[in-house]
């Protein structure tokens, strides 16, 4: 009986290590797996290797398992003679609606190397602005964390029992920092439960209203009004926009295709309402100028000029490769200025507070002394 017991208890780790191992590669297949299945399909395709037989050939080449089981499935529609988009929809865990409408446009354009290739390079740019725009932000909210974990400690737990000992000293005459640093040690330490509740309840409520349409909406909409953070966002959400029409429309989408999928690319309320009025204005043979040039809190001006010029003109590809020539560079040297002002910024905040905190307590040491002496 102990035997069985032990056998189900270790299939049960073994499941559960299973398990982790594979959600793993489903992350990992987001974060770089998927740039190199589009690249190996993209080559082998170009090498006029069956679809069928070069998933097989990605299957036994790939240690990851998200690749294994989407080579497996994938093929198992393609011998089912259905379309490489309609196994990429039955796949939404690995596949999104991007995928799966470039994908379908080729099926279209019998173009396939050439998007997949752009897929590829799609991800790893987006990837690669993703992990800089992060690693930029990874210190200076790691400092800001600790600052904030630090402060409610010492406040909480650790000054109060260095100002008791002034109160053994009734006679002592309190420096005006102290006193305050006193204050709110005392106030901190006896309110610490609520102020761990409202923390929590604050976090919990903003977590739920940013879940909504609502609250995506109004985070969006403060977030482009924070300095460098706003243009920062603008241009990473104008970039990817232009890249994505572009590949849409090597893909021979018509104008119409290419919006409504941008619109589930960018899954942002704000921009979701802006392609939807662009949408209804093509629809009315409008052009896609006279849609936008008003909305310069989401698109620059200059880039509505360009697309003015574009439509004038009839070179689209022009046009976009300026936007993105001008953007990207742009993009990169403010994340890179992000990541020099923000961290001195919040050193400072942590210096003056560590400096006011040691005042606070150095002067209550020193008047201490002073009554000693006399």
């Amino acid at each position: 009986m102990e035997k069985s017991n032990k056998k189900y208890n270790t299939n049960l780790i073994d499941k559960a290590i299973l398990s982790f191992l594979r959600e793993m590669d489903k992350w990992t297949f987001w974060s770089k797996e998927k740039v190199i299945f589009f690249r190996q399909l993209s080559y082998l395709i170009n090498w006029w290797v069956a679809l069928s037989e070069a998933m097989k050939i990605i299957e036994s080449s790939s240690d990851n398992y998200s690749v294994k089981e989407i080579s497996k499935n994938v093929n198992h529609y393609l011998i089912q003679w259905k379309e490489l988009s309609y196994a990429f929809n039955r796949l939404p865990d690995y596949f999104d609606e991007k995928d799966y409408s470039i994908v379908k446009a080729w099926e279209r354009s019998w173009n396939i190397v050439q998007i997949l290739k752009s897929l590829a390079d799609e991800y790893t740019y987006m990837n690669e602005i993703k992990n800089k725009y992060m690693m930029a932000l990874t210190y200076p909210t790691i400092l800001i964390v600790i600052t904030i974990v630090a402060m409610i400690s010492l406040f909480a737990f650790v000054l109060p029992w260095i100002f008791e000992i002034a109160n053994s000293f009734e006679n002592v005459k309190l420096p005006r920092v102290t006193v305050i640093l006193k204050n709110i040690a005392d106030w901190t330490k006896e309110n610490r439960k609520w102020i761990m509740r409202i923390i929590v309840s604050t976090i919990t409520i903003l977590l739920i209203f940013s879940s909504t349409d609502t609250g995506k909406k109004k985070r969006f909409s403060t977030l482009l009004k924070i300095p460098l953070f706003g243009k920062l966002t603008k241009y990473y959400y104008l970039i990817k926009r232009c890249r994505y029409t572009r590949i849409m429309l090597e893909s021979w989408m018509n104008y119409i295709e290419t919006f409504q999928i941008l619109k589930d690319i960018l899954n942002i309320p704000i921009y979701q309402n802006m392609i939807e009025n662009t949408l209804i204005w093509l629809q009315k043979w409008e052009t896609i100028y006279e849609t936008i040039k008003d909305q310069t809190y989401l698109i620059p001006s200059n880039v509505s000029a360009l697309i003015k010029v574009w439509e004038e003109t009839a070179n689209l590809q022009s046009s976009l490769d300026n936007v993105l020539r001008m953007y990207e560079e742009e993009l990169d040297n403010n994340i890179n200025r992000l990541a020099k002002v923000i961290e001195p910024v919040i050193l400072v905040f942590i210096w003056v507070v560590i400096v006011i905190i040691a005042l606070g307590v150095f002067w209550l040491i020193l008047q201490i002394m002073e009554w000693v002496w006399v």
